[in-house]
């Protein structure tokens, strides 16, 4: 079957689901005539729908532990459901947009099921228009009685390769260029000189890019996986870095390792300009990267360059955020004048600081001579 016409026919379905059943709070579960197929045992189907409800009501509140999720599992890995978080969205008037659907379940062993989710929504006003957020893939075990969920990594990586270079064990399905893997271990070691700490032992999952990237995670459409050609994740709480740009070099996203554990109240725009300084940002050198913000600069010379230093709205060629480019020709300046206890300065703000109080207290630069600043950076590129 046409692979368009099969989407069509699948949007079509939830959509008929949705607008039969209603928009309803996160315990609710639409469940697809065609779910169980594989299970036949009733008394294990109603178990993991009731155990999957659960799961899902209790997902959006972090204020208190999971019951479905395995108290073991949590200490490896605190967040392994982070793109589910808030999934539902919301309407306006607070009420949930996108309502889970069970698509299917899929028995691996006796006592674990891969499970398919949905979250779809439709816009009634608007001749019924469906709104996908996401196709979820999770894990069910049985454990000790009762059913825990796990994020689907672990299983959709079984068969692939692992191999330890230095402090770096890369995991990845197809072949590994050991010439830029020993690269990026070199590279780790001398940028933990640099800040004068020990190398972090890292987990690197090499993939093509952000489709497959995701999908490893267990997403079999998400948004996020076309925001760019290559991209990648650091998870700083386990030191593991998702690489979706078939390299094993991916200096940016080492990065953040480092300054989320040095820097406790660093912010996200100083973080990722850093990483974007010494590691470019998709695959993309910041010289390059300098060259596409003149442009779009020159090209819309009425924006608002403190918006565009701190929104991260505006995306440029190679779908990088302007933010991301501008953070980093600052954080140039500021190292190549004051060295790297400038940098530490400027990942240190002070309470109640913004990051301009922050840039104008390390190297004089305040928001009244901040677009002239930006523009001479700029100048060099």
């Amino acid at each position: 079957m046409n692979s368009k016409v099969f989407l069509i026919i699948f949007i079509s379905c939830l959509v008929k689901l949705n607008f039969c059943f209603g928009q309803v709070s996160d315990s609710t579960l639409i469940v697809g005539k065609s779910s169980y197929l594989l299970i036949p045992d009733n008394l294990i189907r109603a178990e993991l729908t009731e155990s999957l409800k659960g799961f899902l009501k209790a997902r959006n509140d972090y204020s208190k532990p999971n019951p479905y999720i395995d108290s073991a599992y949590l200490k490896t890995n605190f967040e392994p459901f982070q793109w589910l978080r808030d999934a539902e969205g919301r309407l306006p008037n607070g009420k949930n947009f996108f309502t889970p659907t069970l698509l299917a379940l899929l028995p691996i062993t006796e006592q674990k099921y891969i499970v398919k989710l949905a979250y779809i929504g439709v816009k009634v006003e608007d001749e019924l228009t469906p709104m996908l957020n996401l196709i979820a893939t999770i894990e069910a075990r049985k454990v000790n009685g009762r059913y825990y969920f796990y994020n689907a990594l672990d299983y959709n990586t079984r068969n692939f390769n692992i191999t330890r270079v230095g402090n770096i064990k890369y995991i990845y399905p197809n072949k590994l260029d050991l010439v830029k893997a020993k690269a990026m271990d070199n590279f780790n070691s001398a940028f933990a000189k640099k800040l004068n700490t020990k190398p972090i032992s890292i987990t690197y999952y090499k993939c093509d890019d952000p489709e497959q990237l995701f999908k490893m995670l267990g997403y079999d459409y998400i948004g996020n996986m076309y925001y760019s050609m290559a991209g990648g994740l650091a998870e700083w709480w386990t030191n593991t870095l998702y690489a979706g740009n078939n390299s094993e070099l991916y200096e940016h996203e080492v990065i953040h390792f480092y300054t989320a554990k040095l820097f406790e109240h660093s912010t996200r725009i100083v973080d990722e300009g850093y990483a974007t300084y010494i590691g470019g940002s998709g695959g993309v050198v910041l010289e390059k990267l300098a060259a596409f913000a003149k442009n779009y600069i020159n090209q819309n010379p009425k924006d608002d360059l403190l918006g565009l230093a701190t929104d991260f709205k505006v995306r440029v060629d190679h779908g990088v955020p302007i933010t991301y480019i501008l953070s980093a020709l600052v954080c140039k300046d500021i190292e190549e004048k004051f060295g790297v206890s400038g940098i530490k300065k400027l990942f240190s703000p002070q309470p109640q600081e913004d990051y301009f109080d922050t840039l104008k207290r390390v190297n004089g630069i305040g928001k009244e001579d901040f677009a002239k600043y930006i523009r001479s950076l700029l100048l060099k590129y």
